[in-house]
């Protein structure tokens, strides 16, 4: 899809959207919808975790791509010297970077992998929005797909709505949580999208992890809680404050 093929109001109609959002996951469906409405195929939101040397997967913090993707092209040592690479060291601006038209920054075992990584899924097309949180640093929100070059215009309209979404997405994510309790972030995280509607395969592409991490994650959040099901460590959890 194009810009001339969307309605004139579109990112208005996405921003009104977004006000509205309340949960993680009312952020992810929008997201969602809007990487669809521009023409991509996944979108994700990234940021360099508190920790030494991660993997890609450890800087997802929310995403619609399948974890082999992630995983694939983290194994593929493209990150390294990419226009990502800059998004989350706080460096440049938006901008679209063409797969297909790699930048003379990579080096030759970098073109090797990219080549294979566009050849497998057929994506020939990355938008980027470096983004920024005070309490959090800088991030990036990123469209990926195969499409037509990015106009002046959609450029112009992803850019707003990507700052706008990283906004809301830190936000709705800030609610507090109880000083006691026994669960870590994680297990915290599953038990929210699973208080959503959320299957342990939906949470595993959200979060980029397994299916089996995520029931692992269920199950001791099930045992901290003295819950015989997830669906009453949920409920458990939400009494307790621990999640909302």
């Amino acid at each position: 899809m194009t810009a001339r093929d969307r309605e004139p109001n579109a990112p208005q109609d996405v921003r009104s959207k977004l006000d509205r959002c309340s949960t993680q996951f009312d952020v992810f469906r929008l997201l969602r919808e809007t990487t669809e409405l521009y023409g991509f195929n996944y979108f994700f939101i990234a940021q360099i975790p508190d920790m030494e040397a991660p993997s890609f997967s450890d800087t997802m913090i929310i995403t619609s791509a399948p974890a082999d993707l992630v995983q694939h092209y983290g194994e593929s040592g493209l990150v390294e010297n990419s226009p990502l690479d800059e998004a989350l060291s706080g460096i440049g601006g938006p901008r679209e970077h063409r797969l297909d038209q790699p930048t003379e920054t990579y080096r030759p075992d970098q073109l090797a992998g990219l080549a294979l990584f566009v050849q497998e899924y057929g994506f020939n097309c990355w938008f980027i929005t470096p983004v920024y949180h005070r309490d959090h640093g800088p991030a990036a929100v990123c469209f990926l797909g195969k499409r037509p070059p990015v106009s002046q215009s959609e450029a112009a309209e992803l850019c707003l709505v990507s700052h706008l979404a990283h906004h809301r997405l830190r936000l709705v994510s800030a609610k507090p949580v109880k000083v006691d309790s026994p669960l870590t972030e994680r297990e915290r995280e599953c038990l929210v999208w699973t208080s959503a509607g959320k299957t342990s395969v939906e949470i595993a592409r959200i979060l980029s992890l397994s299916e089996h991490t995520v029931n692992h994650y269920l199950n001791n959040a099930a045992r901290k809680l003295d819950a015989v099901n997830r669906t009453q460590a949920v409920a458990f959890a939400i009494r307790q404050g621990f999640i909302n």
